[in-house]
């Protein structure tokens, strides 16, 4: 039926020319940004997994970090253990050389002068040290996260301790006799400071083998991540180029709707 009250065909072309535009203009937002949920409406539950798997991903790379930080305090710790330990083996040698029988008490006293300035720096040492304004050797544990669900693990905090836990508050080498009894002494508290390394050295261990465990997850979510959000590039392009022809065919049509009202008022001349 000719009729120039409503254009059907006008009315039809102008609705696909909607459709294909939206589409158009989707598929340009997602091959702009990378992501096939650049607009959430096209799939709001990937939209939600994806969210929780960017921040368990976030909260892996916290995890790695706070393991890093407690490999750098350890080892800062066994840098000043290793430091106690070569001033323990300084005294020790210094204790045997004293306990030799021709040598003065003038002799001993000057070696005993080094002697009390070593032991001077241990007390330093223990009381002063410090890793980013937290005193090092303090008794405890500390305690940090090691997955993104708040698992945590501990790095024990070697204590260690002072001159009188390590033997060390009256040794002197001021007399063969007290020089030989310092050897024994200073042969303990080596093994002391030996023993506290170790362990410092195996939650070293410890904590690098955790933060291979969270690199390992980290790239297995930001792998699953990628398959919810990414965009297939190569597919989207050619769903461009369908919906640009789609648009371009829509106009065209609207426009020979439009023209084909013309033909209607022949009929009125």
């Amino acid at each position: 039926m000719a009729s120039i009250g409503t254009n059907v065909g006008a009315v039809n072309a102008t609705f696909y020319l909607t459709v294909n535009n939206d589409n158009l203009t989707k598929s340009i937002r997602k091959l702009a940004s990378g992501s096939r949920l650049a607009d959430p409406v096209d799939d709001a539950a990937g939209v939600a997994v994806s969210a929780n798997l960017t921040a368990r991903v976030k909260r892996l790379m916290a995890a790695a970090e706070g393991s890093q930080n407690v490999i750098s305090y350890a080892q800062t710790a066994d840098g000043f253990l290793q430091t106690v330990q070569d001033q323990l083996t300084r005294m020790s040698e210094l204790a045997q050389r004293a306990t030799n029988g021709a040598f003065s008490d003038t002799d001993r006293a000057n070696y005993n002068i080094e002697f009390e300035r070593l032991k001077t720096q241990i007390l330093a040492i223990s009381t002063n040290a410090t890793y980013n304004g937290t005193t090092i050797f303090t008794t405890g544990t500390i305690s940090v996260s090691i997955s993104a669900d708040g698992t945590t693990d501990i790095l024990i905090s070697s204590s260690l301790g002072n001159l009188t836990t390590l033997g060390l508050a009256g040794a002197t080498i001021g007399s063969t006799s007290a020089s030989q009894q310092s050897i024994t002494t200073l042969a303990l508290a080596i093994q002391s400071i030996a023993r506290r390394r170790a362990e410092v050295n195996a939650d070293v261990s410890k904590f690098q083998f955790h933060i291979q465990n969270i690199r390992a997850e980290k790239i297995n979510v930001e792998t699953a991540n990628g398959r919810i959000k990414d965009l297939d590039i190569a597919a989207e392009s050619t769903e461009l180029s369908k919906n640009n022809i789609l648009l371009q065919a829509s106009t065209s049509m609207l426009a020979q709707a439009n023209s084909a009202q013309q033909s209607i008022l022949a009929l009125l001349r």
